[in-house]
C-alpha cells in the first residue's frame, strides 16, 4: 500500500474540502444542530457533484470509484458536519451498496440513479429491542403470503427512517429461533400502511434523527425482497464491515475539526501575556491530539485500500472502526481541556464535536465486539 494518495485522489479531497468549507461553514452546521433540521439542499447539491454515485456503475449515475474514494469524502463531510457523514454512510455505503450487490434489475433502475443523484434516502432496519449486538436474534416476522410477505415487529435505533423513502429491512423469514440462517432483507416503504415511525431525543448528530419504528401487519410485494430468502446474513456482515470503514473515516474528520480548531484557539487565545500554544501544557495535548487522528486516518485508509483492492479487511476495518471512534472522543475531550469554558458554550463547535462522537464507540457493532473480532482474527 502506497501511503500517499495518487493525484486523483488528492484532487477529489482538495475540492470536496473546498466545497464544504465554502457550502457548510461552522454557522450553517451550528444552525441545524440547534434547530435538529437536516440540510436536504446541501445534500442535493453534493449529489450534483458525484460524490453520492462514487460506489455506483456508469449505468446508475455512477463514477465507480473505490472505498478508498469514499473514505475520503466521508472524511471531509465529517470534518464539516458529521450528520451530514452518517446519512451518507448509511444511505450510500450501507443501504446502496447493498442494494447494488443484490438487486434485481428493476430494483437497480428504481433506486440506484435517486441514491447516485442525492434525491433519495435510504434507512436501515436493524436493530431490536433484544437484538443489538447479537443481530442474529432477530424476531421481527415477515410471513409469505399470496402477493408477497406480512411483516410485524418493531425496530430500535433506525436513524433516518423519518426522512427516508425506503427501508433496508431486516426481517425473520425462518422458523423462531434459527438464527442467522433465517434472516431476509425487504425494501419497504417507510410510509405504507401499518409502518409507524417515533421520534428519539438524542444527546448528538440531532439533524439526523433516530427512530422507533413499529410494523403492524405491514403488506410488502415480491418483488421487495432484497437478495435471497433466508440468505441475508452474509450481506449483513459485509454491509456492517462497511459501516465500520466509513464509520472510522467520518470520526477522522470530526477529529481533524477538533484539533484544528482547539489549535487556531491557543494560537489566538492570551493569558500572562502570551498565547497559550506557548505553555508546555497545551503543546503536550495539542501534539498528543494530532497523533491520534494521524493514526485513525493510517488504519481507516488502510483498512479502505484492502476492500478496495479485493482483499479481506475483516481486522483492519474493525481495528480502524475501535482506534477512530475513540480517538474522535478523546481528542474532542482534549479540545475541550484547550477551550477551558469557552468549550462549555454552546456557541463553540467543541461541545458538538463530543456530542457527536460519543455514540460511535457504541454503533456500527460496539468496540467491545469488535475487539472480539479482531481476537478471533489472532485465532483467540
Amino acid at each position: 500500500m502506497d501511503l500517499e494518495l495518487d493525484a486523483e485522489k488528492v484532487a477529489l479531497r482538495d475540492s470536496a474540502r473546498a466545497f464544504l468549507a465554502k457550502e457548510c461553514p461552522l454557522e450553517l452546521a451550528q444552525h441545524h444542530d440547534d434547530t435538529a433540521t437536516f440540510p436536504h439542499d446541501l445534500y442535493r447539491r453534493i449529489g450534483d457533484l458525484g460524490w453520492m454515485g462514487i460506489p455506483f456503475d456508469e449505468a446508475h449515475g455512477g463514477s465507480g470509484g473505490d472505498e478508498l474514494d469514499e473514505a475520503i469524502v466521508v472524511e471531509q463531510m465529517g470534518y464539516a458536519m458529521m450528520p451530514l457523514a452518517a446519512c451518507y454512510l448509511v444511505t450510500v455505503l450501507t443501504c446502496g451498496k447493498t442494494i447494488r450487490d443484490l438487486g434485481t434489475p428493476a430494483q437497480l433502475d428504481e433506486w440506484m440513479p435517486r441514491i447516485a443523484a442525492g434525491e433519495a434516502y435510504v434507512a436501515y432496519g436493524l436493530t431490536e429491542p433484544d437484538a443489538g449486538s447479537d443481530a442474529a436474534s432477530i424476531v421481527t416476522r415477515a410471513e409469505p403470503t399470496s402477493n408477497g410477505w406480512l411483516v410485524n415487529g418493531q425496530k430500535m435505533f433506525c436513524t433516518g427512517v423519518d426522512m427516508a423513502d425506503l427501508l433496508l429491512l431486516m426481517v425473520r423469514t425462518g422458523a423462531p429461533g434459527s438464527g442467522r440462517n433465517g434472516m431476509s432483507m425487504l425494501l419497504v416503504d417507510p410510509k405504507a400502511p401499518g409502518v409507524e415511525v417515533t421520534p428519539l431525543e438524542k444527546l448528538g448528530l440531532r439533524p439526523y434523527h433516530t427512530n422507533v419504528v413499529y410494523l403492524h401487519d405491514v403488506e410488502v410485494p415480491h418483488e421487495a425482497l432484497l437478495g435471497d430468502v433466508d440468505g441475508a446474513w452474509t450481506y449483513l456482515v459485509r454491509s456492517l464491515n462497511r459501516e465500520r470503514i466509513a464509520c472510522a473515516a467520518m470520526c477522522v474528520g470530526t477529529a481533524q475539526a477538533a484539533v484544528d480548531f482547539a489549535l487556531n484557539y491557543a494560537k489566538e487565545r492570551r493569558q500572562f501575556g502570551q498565547a497559550i500554544g506557548s505553555f508546555a501544557a497545551i503543546r503536550s495535548k495539542l501534539a498528543d491530539m494530532h497523533v491520534l487522528v494521524d493514526r485513525a486516518r493510517l488504519l481507516t485508509h488502510r483498512a479502505a485500500w484492502l476492500e478496495a483492492n479485493g482483499e479481506s479487511s475483516t481486522r483492519a476495518a474493525s481495528m480502524a472502526k475501535v482506534w477512530a471512534t475513540e480517538a474522535c472522543v478523546d481528542v474532542a475531550q482534549m479540545g475541550m481541556r484547550v477551550l477551558g469554558g469557552y468549550s462549555y458554550m454552546m456557541e463553540y463547535p467543541m461541545q458538538r464535536y463530543l456530542r457527536d462522537a460519543l455514540i460511535h464507540p457504541i454503533g456500527a457493532g460496539t468496540n467491545e465486539i469488535q475487539r472480539n473480532i479482531i481476537a478471533r482474527e489472532l485465532a483467540l
